[in-house]
C-alpha cells in the first residue's frame, strides 16, 4: 500500500527549475522534474523497495507512520544531494 502511495506521488509531482537526479532500483538514474526541491529517497523494508525522487514531506510522513518494527528494520533514506540515495 506505502509503494502506491510513493507511485502516485511520483507520477503527480509538479515542479519548476533546476532538476535533482536520483538513483532508482533498476540501476539508472532518474531527473526529477525542473525545479522539484526535493529529495532522493531509498525505501526497503521486508519485500517492499522503493527508490527515486520525492517530495521532504513524505520523509516526514512516511517516518511518522513507520512501526516499532519496521523504524528498527527499515531502511529509510531521504537526501538533498545529487544520487545520494
Amino acid at each position: 500500500m506505502r509503494t502506491t502511495a510513493l507511485l502516485i506521488l511520483l507520477v503527480v509531482l509538479v515542479s519548476t527549475g533546476e532538476a535533482l537526479q536520483c538513483n532508482t532500483l533498476d540501476g539508472s538514474t532518474v531527473e526529477c522534474k525542473p525545479g522539484f526541491h526535493g529529495v532522493c529517497v531509498h525505501y526497503k523494508y521486508e519485500d517492499e523497495e522503493f527508490k527515486s525522487c520525492a517530495e521532504p514531506e513524505l520523509c516526514t510522513n512516511m517516518k511518522s507512520s513507520f512501526s516499532e518494527h519496521e523504524s528498527e528494520h527499515a531502511t529509510f533514506i531521504c537526501c538533498p544531494e545529487e544520487l545520494c540515495n
